[in-house]
């Protein structure tokens, strides 16, 4: 009895698999030399590009630091986001420098070790800055489901940048039905023009990175100081990193009740 012929499965081409992956792995290794092969926001997504920017050595000591807020008849205990829950950010790229949003991740990852809270970044988005004050954003929609933003504008858009103003920040706050305020979310909003100016210097990046973290400063709940050696003093006269009294009161601010 036959059988008939064995059964033939379909053929591959090997020789074209392997040129395909070749040349995929060719790829890979040219952007990894040459970053700027890809998209300028492709390379901001991806976090690729120019090096990171090098922070000051950290701080040791004590120094001043001031809230935006405190809770109601407890003048040491400031209004904070809460530590169990992580913050969630979007960014709106619009007008802003080559790789900020690898800047802005960057500044996220500072002020999550010295305050001991957690970002979500969640991309990137449409949505543009509103302000009802310096440090009170306006926010549209559910305000306590709607995530930071970060954002560039003029002062056209939004007054607040107008004069000598390179950035703005700050949260929004609601009880939460157990007698202590929370902010629930916030904004960023940098001044376009200003950062364009700043981007062309020689410490550009730094600049940028140090009126980023000045914000996250205000966005979390710590207000202006006095003494020009910390980053939260009013105008920035050089200093590129948060000082000892900024870290003690972010510290403080990422160490209050659930």
């Amino acid at each position: 009895m036959s059988y008939g012929e064995p059964a033939r499965g379909r053929s591959v081409d090997r020789t074209g698999l392997i040129a395909l992956v070749v040349a995929a792995v060719a790829l890979v290794g040219m952007v990894a030399v040459v970053p700027s092969l890809l998209p300028q926001r492709v390379q901001d997504l991806l976090g690729i590009g120019p090096e990171r920017v090098a922070l000051p050595p950290t701080p040791t000591g004590t120094g001043p630091y001031e809230f935006l807020a405190t809770q109601p008849g407890d003048r040491n205990t400031p209004v904070g986001y809460s530590p169990c829950e992580r913050i969630a950010i979007r960014v709106n790229p619009q007008g802003a420098p080559p790789k900020s949003l690898a800047l802005v991740q960057q500044a996220m990852e500072v002020v999550e070790q010295a305050s001991g809270l957690r970002f979500d970044y969640q991309g990137t988005t449409s949505r543009r800055p509103q302000w009802e004050a310096e440090t009170v954003p306006v926010i549209m929609g559910q305000v306590r489901t709607s995530p930071v933003l970060v954002s560039w504008a003029d002062s056209e858009e939004v007054e607040a940048l107008a004069g000598d103003v390179a950035g703005v920040g700050g949260s929004v706050s609601f009880p939460d039905g157990n007698g202590t305020e929370r902010y629930v979310t916030g904004g960023i909003t940098l001044d376009v023009d200003d950062f364009a100016d700043i981007h062309d210097s020689p410490a550009g990046r730094r600049e940028e990175l140090a009126i980023l973290l000045h914000e996250f400063g205000h966005l979390l709940g710590l207000a202006h100081v006095d003494d020009p050696g910390e980053l939260m003093n009013e105008d920035n006269v050089g200093r590129l990193g948060f000082g000892p009294g900024d870290l003690q009161g972010l510290a403080k601010i990422g160490g209050i009740d659930c």
